[in-house]
C-alpha cells in the first residue's frame, strides 16, 4: 500500500517522505483518516533532497496510538501512518507509563493472565503451544496506558507462549520481555506456577551493608568446575558450582568446599540470566562470559540440567544461592542494563520501535557499549523495567547485591531509584559497577559515572586506578605498575592505599572504591607479569602477584579478587577470552595444588582485614584520623594505623634490597612475609618483595 511514508513525530505533527521516484511534484494536502475520523493535515514546511522530499504537517486532532491511520495525498495515494519520533517524547512518557507490576503471564489453576506494553500495536496475538505441541492463536484485547492483555480460563501451566505484534505495517513474533521461564534458547516463553519454585530454606548471611567491609571474589558458573582438573559430576553446571567434598589431583579442597574456606564474603557470579553466544543445546559447541543480554529475568539455561524444563533452571540457580547462604557467603549478580545482545531479536523494538534505545539526531542507534545497542534507560519504562528486574531477583532469588557492567552508560536517576527501593527492601544489598565515563547522548552529568559519585551515595565503582597504578596498565602490557617494581607514582599509590577518598582523590567516601587488580576483562596479572618482566623468575613475578593482592586485600575500600587470581590464574595470554574456548577460561585447580602455600598466605591476609576494623574505615574523615602512609628511598611503603587501643604497621615492599627498620616499641609481628607468626619485634631486616604485619597493644 505505502507509495510514500508517514510517522506520528508528536502528538501534533507527522512526517511524510515522498519518494521522488513516486512523485517529483510538490503535494499540495494530506489528511488522515481512521477511527472513523478525517483530520486534515497542515504542510507546515516542505524540503527537497536529492531522492526525497520532506513534509513537515500539523494536525489539530488526536491520534489513538494503538487504531490503524492511513495518510492520503492530493492524488489519494496511501500511506500507513507509522509511529515515529512521538515514542521519545517527554508527554508520551508521561501518558503511557504504566505503574502496576503484572506484565507478564500470571497463572493460576484455573486461568492465566497475559499482558504485555505495546502503546502502538494495531493488535496483538498470542501464540499458546500446548505440551502436545498444538498452537493456537488468541487476539489479545487493548486496555489503557499501552498494556494488551487476555485472560484465557483452564490450566495453562507448562504451555509455551510467544506474543504476536503488528507495528508499523509488519507482524512479528516474539518472546515475552517479562517472561520468567523458557524454553532452550529462549524460543519460547513458559507460563509457569511459582509455587513450584524451591523456597530459600536458609536465611541470608548477616552483613553490616558498609561495602568496604565486603571481600568480593569473581566467579564464573561453568569456569569454576568444567576443568578435568577437578573431580566434579556436574562439570560447568549450577548443581556442580555447589558440589562438595570435591578435591584436587593432589586431595586439597577444590570447588565449592574451597571456595568457603578461602573466607570471602560476597562471591559476584558473571552473568547468569539468559544470555546469546552459547548453544544451551549443545554446551559445548560455544562459549561465552554472558555479557549479551536475551531474557533478564530468566536465569541462564547453559548452567542447567535440562534447558528445555520450565522449573530446573530456576530451581536450581535458586539452590546455588541458598547453598551459598548456607554456608556463610552472599551472592552479586552481574548485571547487564547498558544493551542487549541483539536490537533485532530481543522483544523491545517489536513492541515499540524506536524507544528502548538511544538513536542520535538521524535516527541511527548509538553504539557507545559497543553493542550497537545503548539501553535508554531514562525513558520511564526502560527504567522501570530495570528496576523491576532487579527487584525480582532480589525477592525471588534472594541475591544480595548487583555488579553493573558499563554503569557510566545508566543514567543517574535509574541507579539512585534503584538503590532507594533496594534500601526500602533491604538495606544491606550492595550495589557497584563500572562507573566509566563514556561518551553517549545524554550530558555526562547525568550519568552513573564515577565522577558523579558525589550524586549516587552508596553505589560503588570500580576503581581502575588501583590496577593501573599497582599492576600497570591494562592496555600497555609491557608497563610496570607499583607492584611490579616501578616507583614513579609513589603519591598514587599511597592515595589507592587511603581509598582514593582523601581530598577526593578520586571519591568521597572509601567505600564507593572497589579496589582490584585483577578481573574476567584484560590479561590476569600473572599473564601481564610474565611479559612486562621478562628478566624475573617465576618466583620472584609469583611474590609480585601475591604483594599486589596483598595490598588490595588491606588497603581501604573495597577489595575485589579475580577467581583464581590467588593460584596465579593464567589464560594463556589471551587478554579478551569472552568467547574463548574452556581451555583459556577455565579454573586450573592444579594450579592450587602448585601454589598452596600462596593460597595459605592469602587466607591469613584476609583473615587479618576481617579480624582489624582499622584496615575498613568507612569514611575520609576516619583515614584522616587513624591512617599515615610513608614511602621511602627504595619505594617500600609504611602503612600505619592505629585507634585508642591499638597501632599496625603494614610494610609493603616491592623491591629485592636490604633494609633496615628500627621501631620505636616493641612490637609482635602478626605476619613475616610468608605466614602468620607471634614474634616479638622491635627492629625488622627485610630484603624480599613481600608484605609485613606488626602489632602493638597501647
Amino acid at each position: 500500500m505505502n507509495r510514500y511514508y508517514s510517522y506520528l513525530d508528536d502528538f501534533n505533527e507527522i512526517t511524510i517522505i515522498v519518494p521522488k521516484n513516486f512523485r517529483n511534484d510538490l503535494i499540495s494536502n494530506f489528511e488522515a483518516r481512521g477511527n472513523d475520523e478525517v483530520i486534515p493535515l497542515e504542510i507546515i514546511k516542505a524540503e527537497t533532497f536529492d531522492t526525497e522530499i520532506k513534509y513537515t504537517t500539523r494536525l489539530d486532532g488526536y491520534i489513538l496510538l494503538n487504531k490503524t491511520y492511513i495518510v492520503y495525498d492530493d492524488d489519494d495515494n496511501k500511506s500507513e501512518l507509522f509511529t515515529g519520533k512521538i515514542v521519545r517524547t517527554e508527554l508520551f512518557d508521561d501518558i503511557y507509563f504504566y505503574e502496576q507490576n503484572d506484565l507478564g503471564s500470571s497463572y493460576r489453576k484455573d486461568r492465566t493472565k497475559f499482558k504485555v506494553w505495546t502503546p502502538i500495536a494495531k493488535y496483538m496475538k498470542l501464540e499458546l503451544t500446548d505440551k502436545e505441541n498444538n498452537t493456537v492463536i488468541h487476539e489479545m484485547e487493548y486496555d489503557n496506558q499501552g498494556v494488551w492483555y487476555l485472560r484465557l480460563r483452564g490450566n495453562y501451566e507448562g504451555y509455551k507462549y510467544r506474543y504476536i505484534s503488528y507495528v508499523n505495517g509488519k507482524e512479528q513474533i516474539f518472546t515475552d520481555p517479562y517472561a520468567v521461564s523458557s524454553t532452550a534458547n529462549a524460543e519460547h516463553s513458559y507460563v509457569v506456577d511459582r509455587s513450584k519454585f524451591n523456597k530459600m530454606k536458609h536465611t541470608r548471611p548477616k552483613f553490616s551493608g558498609v561495602l568496604s567491609d565486603a571481600i568480593i571474589y569473581e566467579s564464573h558458573i561453568r569456569d569454576f568446575t568444567i576443568s578435568p582438573t577437578i573431580n566434579s559430576f556436574n562439570k560447568g553446571k549450577y548443581k556442580g558450582y555447589i558440589e562438595d567434598k570435591l578435591k584436587t589431583r593432589k586431595g586439597n579442597k577444590a570447588g565449592f568446599d574451597y571456595l568457603i574456606d578461602l573466607g570471602v564474603t560476597h562471591v559476584q557470579l558473571l552473568p547468569i540470566f539468559d544470555f546469546a553466544g552459547v548453544d544451551e543445546l549443545n554446551p559445548s559447541k560455544h562459549y561465552n562470559w554472558g555479557y549479551n543480554p536475551e531474557q533478564y529475568n530468566v536465569p541462564e539455561g547453559w548452567f542447567a540440567s535440562d534447558p528445555n524444563d520450565p522449573y530446573k533452571r530456576i530451581n536450581e540457580l535458586k539452590e546455588v544461592i541458598d547453598t551459598l547462604h548456607k554456608n556463610g557467603l552472599l551472592v552479586v549478580m552481574d548485571v547487564v542494563y547498558n544493551h542487549v545482545f541483539d536490537v533485532k531479536t530481543f522483544p523491545f523494538d517489536k513492541i515499540i520501535p524506536g524507544y528502548a534505545y538511544r538513536v542520535d539526531n538521524n535516527g541511527v542507534l548509538t553504539n557507545s557499549s559497543g553493542s550497537n545497542s545503548d539501553l535508554a534507560t531514562e525513558r520511564k519504562m526502560i527504567r522501570k523495567y530495570i528496576i523491576d528486574s532487579v527487584m525480582y531477583w532480589v525477592k525471588e532469588f534472594k541475591v544480595d547485591g548487583f555488579r553493573f557492567d558499563l554503569m557510566g552508560l545508566i543514567d543517574m536517576k535509574t541507579m539512585n531509584t534503584l538503590r532507594q527501593k533496594l534500601d526500602r527492601h533491604k538495606s544491606d544489598i550492595v550495589v557497584y559497577g563500572e562507573g566509566w565515563q563514556i561518551p553517549t547522548l545524554l550530558p555526562k552529568e547525568k550519568m552513573a559515572n564515577m565522577f558523579n559519585n558525589h550524586l549516587l551515595f552508596n553505589i560503588g565503582h570500580f576503581n581502575d586506578k588501583t590496577g593501573d597504578i599497582i599492576k600497570g596498565a591494562s592496555f600497555d602490557i609491557k608497563e610496570k605498575g607499583y607492584a611490579l617494581g616501578s616507583n614513579k607514582k609513589l603519591d598514587d599509590v599511597k592515595n589507592i592505599i587511603m581509598g582514593s577518598a582523601i581530598d577526593r582523590y578520586l571519591f568521597r567516601y572509601p567505600t564507593q572504591s572497589i579496589n582490584y587488580v585483577e578481573c574476567h576483562d584484560n590479561h590476569t596479572f600473572y599473564d601481564k607479569a610474565i611479559v612486562a618482566l621478562p628478566n624475573e623468575n617465576q618466583e620472584q613475578i609469583k611474590k609480585r602477584q601475591r604483594l599486589a593482592t596483598t595490598m588490595v586485600l588491606l588497603s581501604q575500600g573495597v577489595p575485589f579478587i579475580h577467581s583464581g587470581q590467588e593460584f596465579y590464574r593464567t589464560k594463556k595470554g589471551i587478554e579478551n577470552s569472552y568467547k574463548s574456548s574452556d581451555d583459556i577460561n577455565q579454573i586450573d585447580w592444579d594450579l592450587l595444588d602448585e601454589n598452596i602455600d600462596d593460597v595459605n598466605y592469602i587466607k591469613e591476609i584476609i583473615k587479618i582485614r576481617k579480624k582489624y576494623d582499622l584496615f575498613r574505615l568507612p569514611s575520609p574523615s576516619k583515614i584522616k584520623r587513624h591512617i599515615k602512609v610513608s614511602v621511602f628511598n627504595t619505594g617500600t611503603i609504611r602503612y600505619s594505623l592505629f585507634d585508642e587501643s591499638t597501632d599496625i604497621i603494614v610494610i609493603f615492599k616491592n623491591n629485592f634490597s636490604k633494609e633496615d627498620f628500627v621501631l620505636e616499641n616493641d612490637y609482635t609481628m602478626i605476619f613475616d612475609g610468608e605466614k602468620a607468626t607471634k614474634k616479638q619485634v622491635n627492629r625488622l631486616e627485610i630484603s624480599d618483595v613481600s608484605t609485613y604485619i606488626l602489632k602493638r597493644r597501647k
